[in-house]
């Protein structure tokens, strides 16, 4: 990936089964698994703990 790209809202297709590096709206940033156990909620639901954007490593 080329930099951090805006939450979709859903699951993006090329985060399938790896790591994203996330920044919160609250300015957070954090390494999380995408989905599965443990995995990121990427619904926006206007929370400062939403998924801002993301990045695939």
């Amino acid at each position: 990936m080329s930099g951090p790209r805006p939450n979709p809202g859903h699951l993006p297709p090329e985060a399938i089964g790896k790591r994203v590096r996330v920044r919160l709206v609250n300015g957070e940033q954090h390494d999380w698994p995408a989905d599965g156990k443990g995995g990121c909620n990427w619904t926006i639901t206007a929370h400062p703990f939403d998924i801002a954007e993301f990045e695939v490593l």
